[in-house]
């Protein structure tokens, strides 16, 4: 196989072949292979097969051969290859086995183009990776009071940040966006997460975000990971249209998200608004809404939610028994079956 490392790799049953060699290759193996691709590593990293050979080398080989292939992407075009089917899966599998200034350098280069990649289909996995590696790295150099490291890894955080922050009236709703504001959400801590917080709740998106097919897991996830102000705001955009939105596909999620991650009062206030309101069905009837909704294909995941949060006491049982008094209509309809009313 010596000499014939990069044409063996770009065949699929030659790649299969020489993963599994690397899996059970002592260092000699590995240092000849290692040698033999880094020349002519563009011939592989975007390739259906090859890219495998260089992912291997990146889990199985040393730290030296790690950062020699960390630092021929970084003096390539990362932010081509992130755009790229098989390219980004090897920027991928590089963040999460290089070092933490090699994962910092990956991010710096891609400056001024974060943008361009949260909205590319290949490209937002690069960014969603880097958000939750660098964070990771984050807590470790926190663990370890490494300052030089957690600085490094606070600038990189900070390219990220400032280009989704400056643009999250579109990401939010953007298919990809989306995502990679989750990922923020989730992982970022400090100053970061407020930034990202602070740029959904300044710029009033809430209201537009509850019932966006997109931006709808954006606030759900504003409401499992966020702050109180957070919560409460949300919380006022929704609480006088409680039961308009649990009778829309994404917003009734919201709702169920508000009922399992707001406080007490907030609880309290929203169910009381299911018990106590009234809707008009299609005959102009008027019927209690905790009955109108379960008979809703979306909101009676929100009643089934509100049956789950509420302790025993009397709004639980004051919801029972309006279920219970409709019973048999509830009956006819087969998604009353979710609540356990009978």
């Amino acid at each position: 196989m010596r000499g014939r490392i990069i044409e063996i790799a770009k065949d699929r049953d030659g790649s299969k072949f020489i993963q599994r060699r690397l899996q059970v290759a002592d260092y000699s193996e590995v240092q000849i292979a290692f040698e033999e691709v880094m020349p002519d590593m563009e011939a592989l990293w975007n390739d259906v097969y090859g890219n495998y050979i260089l992912q291997g080398l990146l889990e199985l080989g040393t730290d030296d051969m790690r950062s020699g292939i960390g630092q021929k992407i970084i003096d390539g075009d990362v932010v081509s290859l992130s755009m790229k089917v098989y390219g980004c899966r090897l920027i991928q599998k590089a963040l999460d086995t290089l070092a933490p200034e090699d994962v910092a350098n990956i991010v710096a280069s891609i400056k001024g183009k974060v943008w361009l990649l949260v909205h590319d289909h290949n490209g937002n996995h690069v960014i969603q990776k880097s958000v939750t590696k660098i964070n990771e790295f984050f807590h470790q150099a926190s663990v370890r009071e490494d300052n030089a490291a957690h600085s490094l890894l606070f600038s990189s955080m900070d390219i990220i940040i400032d280009e989704v922050t400056s643009a999250m009236k579109d990401l939010a709703i953007h298919p990809y966006g989306c995502r990679v504001v989750q990922r923020l959400i989730e992982n970022c801590i400090g100053s970061h997460k407020t930034k990202v917080l602070d740029s959904i709740l300044l710029e009033g998106l809430f209201s537009t975000l509850i019932n966006h097919e997109y931006g709808n897991y954006v606030v759900q996830r504003v409401l499992a990971y966020g702050r109180p102000s957070d919560r409460a705001a949300i919380f006022d955009a929704i609480t006088s249209i409680i039961l308009k939105l649990s009778k829309q596909k994404h917003s009734s999620n919201v709702v169920e998200m508000m009922l399992k991650y707001g406080d007490a009062t907030q609880r309290h206030q929203i169910i009381e608004e299911i018990l106590v309101g009234y809707c008009v069905d299609e005959n102009f009837a008027s019927k209690s809404a905790a009955v109108s909704m379960a008979e809703n294909a979306f909101a009676n995941y929100v009643v089934k939610t509100s049956l789950d949060v509420l302790e025993e006491g009397p709004q639980k049982e004051r919801m029972f028994n309006m279920l219970l008094s409709s019973v048999d209509d509830l009956v006819s309809i087969m998604i009353c079956a979710h609540f356990g009313v009978f």
